[in-house]
């Protein structure tokens, strides 16, 4: 097995079908078909299952895939190293940041800017969901998003998860005496409720426990930023939104207010992913 090889193998891992890996790799599926083919005589076992939607990888598969990636990511990174060295230039690092955790990510990120002076980062904001499929698609080299649902090919850093509070616009927020509302407290409510573009995300784990609560939810708005619902309470929409405690930011008492939550619930899980295959180029264990 040699590296090119072990390399076109983590792609169709990665892609979930050899014509996207083909596409990404640039060569035509049906060679690319016939080094999978190759590899898994070589092995002697298949390494994918292939249903209708995608393929998926073999018990024997994720192994040779976790440890293809571990030898490409050193080869990888010796390679980067060598060129930096070489022409003493700084490195284009595309950082991907989530709406959901603009606040929280700032100082991580300058924390990781600090470590490698080396980088020359490039950063954009978007939804944890496009995010994940622009690190598939080695658009971006590193996310900071909602720690994925599914792993797939992600190396992935998960934080501590961020306390979920409600946030309520002024009038609406002065029926309450207390700092602590449960899910109760909300009901009838106008609610902005944060989701994310793509699949599954905090919207319907929140939603899950709201119907688990509440008889009558009044879900008024759907939006991916909160910074965007922290505008709208100040020009004067009323209503209720549970986001991080961390993109807050100070209370303005006029337009909002902020309660912490009575329930326990496990909502806000920030991580820092990027392909497996690239984990020491970009995360190795010594930026923590």
């Amino acid at each position: 097995m040699d590296l090119k090889r072990m390399r076109y193998f983590c792609v169709i891992a990665e892609q979930g079908s050899i014509s996207k890996a083909a596409r990404l790799l640039n060569i035509a599926p049906p060679p690319l078909g016939k080094r999978l083919q190759e590899l898994e005589e070589e092995i002697g076992s298949p390494l994918f299952i292939r249903t209708s939607k995608k393929m998926v990888l073999t018990d024997t598969g994720l192994f040779l895939y976790r440890k293809s990636s571990e030898i490409l990511s050193q080869v990888n990174s010796i390679t980067r190293q060598a060129i930096d060295i070489a022409s003493q230039k700084k490195r284009t690092i595309c950082i991907g940041v989530s709406y959901l955790y603009l606040r929280y990510f700032n100082s991580i990120l300058l924390n990781l800017y600090a470590k490698n002076p080396d980088w020359e980062p490039d950063v954009v904001v978007s939804d944890s969901s496009h995010l994940e499929e622009m690190v598939l698609k080695k658009n971006v080299d590193i996310a900071m998003i909602q720690s994925p649902r599914e792993a797939r090919s992600f190396y992935v850093h998960n934080f501590e998860p961020i306390k979920p509070v409600a946030v309520v616009s002024g009038k609406l927020a002065d029926n309450f005496s207390k700092q602590t509302l449960s899910f109760t407290d909300l009901t009838g409510l106008p609610l902005i409720l944060l989701q994310r573009i793509g699949g599954e995300g905090t919207y319907e784990v929140l939603l899950n426990q709201l119907y688990s609560e509440i008889k009558k939810i009044n879900i008024i708005m759907r939006v991916s930023e909160p910074r965007f619902v922290i505008e709208m309470f100040r020009t004067g929409l009323a209503g209720a939104c549970i986001m991080p405690e961390s993109e807050v930011g100070e209370c303005s008492l006029r337009h909002y207010r902020t309660f912490a939550i009575e329930q326990q619930v496990k909502l806000f899980c920030p991580a820092i992913v990027t392909l497996y295959s690239e984990k020491d180029t970009f995360l190795s264990e010594s930026q923590w």
